[in-house]
């Protein structure tokens, strides 16, 4: 168990740090100092692992409450951050990847469920 709970914290931390990287190239395009950009954001940014446990609730009663934005709600942004990295040079894949999981779960007829609900895509198969 030990060794499935640390390759559990690496995913969780590449996928951040992979995310926080993106968001780098998209901000030092513009020439805009990403530190600068953390002293403007970094509450924001900061409070994002305290919705961890919540939706760890949400997937282990399979239950997908949309309590923080139903997936419909996040479509648009994920849409808007491809097209902003497309505009830019900057590579879309990694926000190219969320739009495809968001927008097949949407398609699915999960729209109005939360982002927990894209635990189904990560699932056995």
């Amino acid at each position: 168990m030990p060794a499935l709970y640390g390759m559990a914290v690496h995913g969780t931390m590449w996928g951040m740090l992979n995310g926080f990287l993106h968001a780098a190239a998209l901000l030092s395009s513009e020439g805009i100092e990403v530190r600068r950009f953390l002293e403007h954001v970094g509450a924001s940014v900061s409070a994002l692992p305290s919705l961890l446990p919540s939706i760890a609730d949400e997937v282990d009663r399979r239950e997908h409450a949309a309590e923080y934005g139903a997936l419909r709600h996040h479509l648009p942004s994920v849409e808007d951050l491809v097209r902003e990295s497309r505009a830019r040079g900057i590579d879309d894949e990694l926000p190219g990847h969320t739009l495809g999981l968001v927008t097949r779960a949407v398609g699915e007829g999960h729209a109005d469920d939360g982002y927990s609900r894209l635990v189904d895509h990560f699932g056995r198969r």
